[in-house]
């Protein structure tokens, strides 16, 4: 009741007040009638609680009345005080009593029944509130200062105070003023110290003590870097003997108590002092001398211990910081000053692997492959640097690194337990006498031969279980990659070959063989999963620049997108035909990705606005669509999971690509206006909408056994794209040119009745469809019709297409009398149907435009179309009222 009389006083507010004011007299009569109601309502339930109230009374008295033992004496009846009622004001003054004669036995238990006062129980005491933070935060101090030892702690706070104050004073009087040199040496005498209760204590807790020993030697080495470097307190020659000592006592004491982290700490120290300690005068002499002294210690500590934390960070140190100064400084007048030091490094740390070897336990000793492979790796690309391309003394020093470590295989192989470690030489050897034959040749030879190389040696390793080899071959591969780039520096892309037919395509060919070849050898063998993936990924990638160098060089740039195109369906059928035969299931990535980038090269080459894909070459795109569908045939089994984006990706494309060529030709070559050209941009993809739907053994061919896992979520991605362009045709004005434009009967309309006839089939083909379904789908059947009406306005009327249209007399009458209709059907058939929520659809759908009847439509009453409008929906209310006045008692 209270909605319809606010609904009724708005209605008369905005009628009685005058323009001006429409819209407060529309709230105020909205207010005042919802007002009115409440007060109604609040008056009917004060009238049913007395009633209620009355009738417990009743029903109190007629309880109370049997609970009388005897007959109350005629005399006492009217007696104030024997009542039964309970809600008398106050009892009346009791008569004098007679002391002549004594009261009735049968008289007092009458008095006794009087209603006795009620008791009413106490209130449980509420819990008190917490306090808030400020006092919590007091009451903690108040404890902290009066509870326990007070004296003791005021006198903490007394002496904190007094203590800060006399360190203010002092430093504002400069007596805390100490030179540099004595706080470097206190430090450092803190730090001595420490290094002595290390020592004494090493004895009952190691842990602890060489803990504090590696920390009183980490100070000592920063005070003297901080005595040079910073405070300029020690010259460049004392801080570098310091550091020395320093070194060589963490060494002795490293060794003494069996301490590698110790050695190891004192060592970073050594490495890095004349870093830290330079003074840039580049003499690499003595660089490289005090490394070879260094290094010489790490020899002979590893002749003792096995400790191979201390080798490599004498490997990474050395060879680090030579590559940096070699980068920097080196010129070739400086070879002679130079290779000595990369040979006794590189002799160094060939030596120590074997050290490492003879020092283990185990029946075969370990062999540390970081420095028997990183060693050679690192030191020959550095005496390439130092002879600077010469390919004959490069071919030498190959060859001496070759014999080198067949020496030292031959020398392994006399022992049993350095079994590994000969057949590791053994293998740097091969590569070292493989690397001094290509080194005179081309590097695009190199590479192709190290390829080969390397994949037979991958092979031979996985099949024989020898890590060396494999790993070899690995190695190969990576310098096979090496050498292609670099002969890259020795090409110009720009050069014309012969068409697949070249040096270059036939290297890169080799290499993406390789490497592919080397993952599905690790495939085969069930080894490493990781490094199957890397060498396939890697082995694509140069067949990827394979094929994209060879359609950059040797064919038209104008057609690009094509024949990368055609490059993909090449990858994709070489893929599906070896997936099965090879029992490779990884090729089923190539297959998916090349089917996937069909969607952006298609799009790309609709850019050609003067050929279509129904021109040639441009035509061709057809034929590789199709046969991009059979190769997802081999996805099928082993079942992949890019099938699933693949299929959804060539669903994309032919919809994508169909839908724009289509537009294309309609626009640019038949001339038709705007309201074609949605329907049939959006065409392909609606028919394949249909046919996945309904037949998806047609619309799904050649896979459709497996379509059924993401039909939902083709449906849903091609539903939302032509949901979206059903959205985007509401907008346009949808000229029919050629034709004459006719209301409804115009290729945009028809489009979208279309769609509003399929939406509305897929909601009844549903189980169970939710209301809210059917109410998206009425909002947008009245979107629709009030689209449609504005545009039969701009084409009947000749009315600008635009959101000036809306100001217009003629669209806004037209809106109401459409909406009027909409809403008078919907009410109409809702009630005879027996829908309530059908028939109050109608009628809030009509109370819109009662609404927009006064807010908007009043101000056109002065002209014809507005009167038009009033008197439309006025009709049509009575109609209904005459019809269907009364909502549907039962809702079918």
């Amino acid at each position: 009741m209270s909605w319809i009389l606010g609904f009724v006083g708005a209605l008369l507010g905005a009628l009685i007040a005058d323009e001006s004011r429409m819209f407060f007299g529309f709230l105020a009569g909205a207010g005042l009638g919802l007002l009115t109601g409440g007060l109604l309502r609040l008056r009917r339930r004060v009238g049913a609680l007395e009633q209620q109230v009355l009738a417990l009374r009743g029903q109190a008295a007629s309880t109370a009345a049997p609970a009388r033992p005897a007959p109350m004496p005629e005399a006492d009846v009217g007696a104030p005080g024997l009542r039964p009622e309970v809600d008398a004001p106050s009892p009346a003054p009791q008569p004098p009593p007679v002391p002549a004669q004594p009261e009735p036995a049968a008289v007092r238990p009458v008095a006794a029944t009087a209603p006795a006062p009620r008791i009413e129980a106490p209130a449980e005491p509420a819990e008190p509130a917490e306090p808030d933070p400020v006092t919590r935060a007091l009451l903690a101090a108040k404890a902290w200062l009066f509870e326990g030892n007070v004296p003791v702690k005021l006198g903490v706070l007394v002496l904190m105070f007094g203590v800060a104050a006399a360190i203010k004073y002092a430093a504002d009087a400069g007596w805390l003023v100490v030179p540099i040199e004595l706080r470097l040496a206190g430090i450092a005498a803190a730090a001595i110290a420490l290094l002595v209760w290390g020592l004494r204590s090493t004895a009952e807790r190691p842990a602890f003590g060489l803990s504090l020993q590696g920390g009183a030697i980490g100070i000592l080495l920063l005070v003297v870097f901080a005595a040079f470097r910073n405070y300029h307190v020690l010259s460049a020659m004392p801080a570098f003997v310091l550091v020395v000592i320093l070194v060589a006592g963490a060494s002795v004491l490293a060794v003494k108590q069996d301490a590698p982290a110790l050695a190891v700490l004192g060592f970073i120290g050594g490495y890095l002092a004349p870093v830290l300690l330079s003074t840039g005068s580049g003499n690499h002499v003595a660089l490289f001398s005090y490394y070879a002294v260094l290094n010489a210690a790490v020899f002979a500590i590893a002749w003792k211990k096995p400790w191979r934390a201390l080798n490599l960070v004498g490997f990474v140190f050395t060879f680090a910081i030579g590559g940096i100064w070699g980068a920097k400084y080196y010129r070739p007048e400086l070879f002679a000053t130079v290779e000595p030091f990369l040979v006794l490094f590189f002799l160094f740390y060939i030596a120590i692997p074997v050290l490492y070897a003879l020092a283990g336990r185990q029946k075969n000793g370990k062999v540390d492959g970081t420095l028997l492979f990183g060693t050679p790796l690192l030191a020959f690309p550095m005496q390439v640097g130092l002879l600077e391309g010469d390919r004959f003394g490069l071919a030498t020093s190959a060859v001496v690194v070759a014999a080198i470590f067949a020496g030292l295989a031959l020398w392994a192989t006399r022992n049993a337990r350095l079994r590994d470690l000969a057949q590791s030489a053994a293998g740097m050897g091969v590569v070292f006498a493989t690397l001094a034959i290509p080194l005179a040749l081309d590097a695009r030879w190199t590479s192709a031969a190290w390829a080969l190389q390397g994949l037979g040696m991958v092979w031979l390793g996985l099949r024989q279980g020898r890590r060396l080899t494999r790993w070899s071959g690995l190695v190969l591969l990576v310098l096979a990659s090496g050498a292609w780039f670099i002969s890259l520096f020795e090409w110009n892309l720009e050069w014309e070959d012969r068409f697949v037919i070249n040096g270059h395509a036939m290297n890169l060919g080799l290499l993406a063989l390789g490497w592919l070849g080397a993952s599905f050898f690790y495939m085969r063998a069930g080894a490493s999963r990781v490094l199957q993936i890397v060498l396939f990924l890697v082995g694509l990638g140069f067949w990827v620049v394979l094929g994209v160098r060879e359609i950059e060089v040797n064919l038209s740039p104008r057609f690009d997108a094509l024949y990368y195109a055609g490059f993909c369906l090449l990858t994709a059928a070489l893929a599906a035909a070896l997936r099965k035969p090879m029992v490779w299931p990884r090729l089923s990535w190539p297959v998916a990705a090349s089917v996937m980038l069909l969607l952006p090269l298609s799009l790309v080459s609709q850019d050609h606005w003067d050929t279509t894909m129904f021109d040639w070459p441009l035509l061709l795109w057809w034929p590789l669509l199709a046969g991009a569908l059979v190769t997802l045939r081999a996805l099928r089994t082993p079942r992949s999971l890019g099938l699933v984006f693949a299929h959804l990706a060539w669903l994309g494309t032919v919809a994508l690509a169909g839908g724009i060529t289509l537009m294309r030709v309609l626009h640019d070559r038949a001339g038709l206006a705007d309201g074609w050209l949605l329907p049939a941009v959006l065409a392909p993809l609606a028919v394949l909408f249909v046919l996945t739907w309904k037949r998806p053994d047609i619309g799904a061919w050649p896979v459709a056994g497996e379509f059924p896992r993401w039909r939902t979520a083709w449906l849903a991605i091609a539903g939302f794209g032509l949901a979206m362009g059903w959205l985007f045709g509401h907008f346009l004005p949808g000229d029919a040119r050629p034709l004459v434009w006719l209301p409804v009967l115009n290729p945009l309309e028809l489009f979208l009745l279309l769609g509003l006839a399929v939406a509305a089939q897929f909601l009844r083909s549903l189980s169970n469809p939710h209301r809210l379904g059917w109410l998206a789908w009425a909002g947008a059947a009245l979107f629709t019709l009030s689209m449609g009406v504005l545009r039969a306005c701009h084409q009947l009327a000749d009315l600008p297409w635009s959101p000036v249209l809306l100001g217009e007399t003629l669209a806004q009458a037209s809106l109401t009398v459409a909406w009027c209709l909409a809403g008078v059907t919907v009410w109409i058939l809702g009630s005879r149907r027996g829908d309530r929520a059908l028939w109050w659809l109608g009628a809030g759908l009509l109370g819109v435009v009662l609404l927009k009847l006064l807010v908007v439509d009043r101000q056109f009453v002065g002209n014809i179309a507005g009167i038009v409008s009033f008197v439309v929906v006025g009709l049509l209310l009575i109609v209904v009222g005459r019809i269907a006045p009364t909502p549907p008692r039962r809702s079918e």
